[in-house]
C-alpha cells in the first residue's frame, strides 16, 4: 500500500490552511482538515475549505513531483462531460405506473362482515 511521505502530508497541510473560507470552524479546529487517513494523506473539512481551489494547488504540487504521479495519475485524467443541453426527456405517464398489477380485493360491497360487532340489546 502506498503511504504518501511527511514532507508532502506538510505541503498538503499548508494547502488546506491557505484555502480555508471560514475564519472559526469547530468541525476541523481551524486547520483546514479533519484527518489523516491510513494512506497518511489528509481528509480536508468540506465546511471551511474551498475544495476546487485546494484541489487545483494540490494537482500543481503533484505536477512538480515525480513520485506522486503516479499514485494520483487519477486527478490528471479528463472525464468526458455528457451534454445534457435541452433535451431533456420528460417522461411519460405510463413510466410513472407501478410495473405490478393491483391485487384482487376478496371484499364485495354490501357483502356483510362478521367481526368484532357490538350486539344491541
Amino acid at each position: 500500500m502506498y503511504k504518501l511521505d511527511d514532507a508532502h502530508l506538510e505541503a498538503a497541510q499548508n494547502i488546506a490552511a491557505k484555502h480555508r473560507r471560514k475564519k472559526r470552524c469547530d468541525e476541523c479546529y481551524d486547520r483546514g482538515w479533519i484527518g489523516i487517513t491510513e494512506q497518511n494523506l489528509l481528509v480536508l473539512c468540506t465546511r471551511c475549505v474551498d475544495m476546487e481551489s485546494a484541489l487545483a494547488e494540490w494537482k500543481e504540487y503533484v505536477s512538480g513531483h515525480e513520485d506522486l504521479k503516479e499514485h494520483f495519475s487519477e486527478l490528471f485524467e479528463e472525464k468526458p462531460v455528457e451534454e445534457s443541453g435541452s433535451e431533456h426527456a420528460k417522461p411519460s405517464l405510463h413510466e410513472h405506473t407501478k410495473s405490478n398489477p393491483r391485487s384482487n380485493q376478496s371484499f364485495v360491497p354490501g357483502q356483510r362482515r362478521m367481526g368484532h360487532s357490538k350486539k344491541i340489546g
